[in-house]
């Protein structure tokens, strides 16, 4: 069963012994929609991880317990497919490889970016429910089986008031289930689909609205010669040209600024 708030954009675990850093994560986090947990340990968070399995593993590198990335190696083992987000102050060669080896779903510094970070934790988070819904629906198929052999056992050495009819009534049974479990993955999957469309269709709009704004305010600049609206024209054409290069041309966020008196 999900335990996730209906709202939820989905449950980190914040791990890092620096009280500051977790404590200023969790709340700026919480504030974009996550819902956080935090743990100031390896042994703590393995602890939070048992008790209640998060989405996503945001962990810092240099902390009690994790000085070779055990804790990245024992959370795969108590949540299976977890994804982890690293996080350092201190880069080195010798951490960026030694993640490549581990399900490291992203490497990032300390103070990382907080719309990089956002993104980041959001592809983790999808890819985890897509496993997840893959495995549920293993398991179903698993269970299934199981079901089925028992009745084929029963069949082979029916008890001397059984019928038939009984072992088809169980298959009958057993398989509408199957069904109707299929279903509803299937159901769960479709909706995961289509909320994801409707954030790339919200990203689409965007940019459109934004090009349409440059447009009017190129075609009105001769019109209303004002020196704010000729800097916020060049802003937005920034910010689109940023957006249009993706990740590696920085942060669309820092370009709307005020400009310079």
């Amino acid at each position: 069963m999900d335990s996730r708030p209906p709202n939820s954009r989905g449950c980190v675990l914040i791990a890092d012994d620096d009280r500051g850093a977790r404590e200023g994560l969790h709340r700026m986090l919480s504030r974009l929609g996550y819902t956080c947990e935090s743990a100031a340990t390896a042994d703590q968070a393995l602890e939070v991880l048992r008790a209640a399995p998060a989405e996503v593993l945001l962990s810092d590198i240099h902390m009690p317990g994790n000085t070779k990335l055990e804790l990245v190696e024992a959370a795969g083992r108590v949540v299976p497919g977890l994804p982890v987000v690293l996080l350092t102050g201190r880069p080195s060669v010798e951490t960026a490889a030694r993640s490549v080896r581990l399900p490291v779903s992203a490497y990032l510094t300390k103070p990382p970016d907080l719309e990089e970070l956002a993104r980041e934790l959001d592809r983790a988070i999808a890819a985890f429910r897509d496993f997840k819904l893959i495995q549920a629906g293993r398991q179903h198929l698993r269970d299934w089986e199981k079901e089925l052999a028992q009745i084929e056992g029963l069949m082979r050495h029916p008890p001397a008031a059984e019928t038939g009819a009984t072992a088809l009534e169980d298959f009958i049974r057993v398989s509408l289930r199957q069904a109707i479990l299929t279903l509803a993955d299937l159901e769960r999957a479709t909706q995961m689909l289509d909320h994801r469309a409707a954030d790339r269709l919200r990203s689409v709009e965007h940019v459109a609205a934004l090009r349409h704004t440059v447009e009017v305010l190129e075609r009105t600049r001769q019109n209303f010669k004002s020196k704010d609206l000729g800097d916020l024209r060049r802003q937005l054409e920034l910010l689109l040209a940023r957006d249009a290069a993706g990740p590696a041309g920085g942060n669309p966020s820092q370009v709307i600024s005020p400009p310079a008196e």
